[in-house]
């Protein structure tokens, strides 16, 4: 370190870096979460028309 260094605060463009790097892991965690509702929510219709299948098959026994 030199004379007047204050130690490990970043300051100017590396601090933006920085924020940048959060605030895009940020937005890829919630597109993430997004695609995993989405296939969730894919699947339970799917698990609903199974059942609603497997019903009329019980009836038909």
């Amino acid at each position: 370190m030199g004379a007047g260094d204050i130690g490990s605060t970043k300051s100017g463009f590396m601090a933006e870096k920085d924020s940048f790097a959060k605030r895009e892991a940020a937005h890829e965690a919630m597109y993430i979460r997004q695609i995993e509702l989405e296939k969730l929510e894919r699947l339970k219709q799917k698990l609903k028309e199974q059942r609603k299948h497997m019903n009329e098959l019980d009836k038909h026994l």
